[in-house]
């Protein structure tokens, strides 16, 4: 379940977009999401929804305002 609303975050979504232009979705494809724990030990609580996920991430990658803005009006919440 937490793999899967990592995918479905706008963070990790904007990340594959980089690479991904075509319906390949090769290994290469990937290479800029990165790979998360998806333990109870993890510093993002998985159990939430996939909004306050993606907010997590954006602290825990540092993202700037700016960054954020550009995401959250690109990629539109699956």
């Amino acid at each position: 379940m937490a793999a899967l609303k990592y995918v479905k975050s706008k963070f990790a979504r904007t990340l594959l977009g980089i690479l991904k232009v075509t319906q390949d979705n090769s290994k290469e494809t990937w290479r800029f999401v990165p790979l998360q724990d998806f333990t109870t030990k993890n510093d993002i609580n998985w159990s939430q929804s996939v909004a306050d996920i993606d907010h997590q991430l954006y602290a825990k990658y540092k993202l700037i305002e700016d960054e954020i803005a550009f995401i959250e009006s690109m990629i539109k919440p699956m």
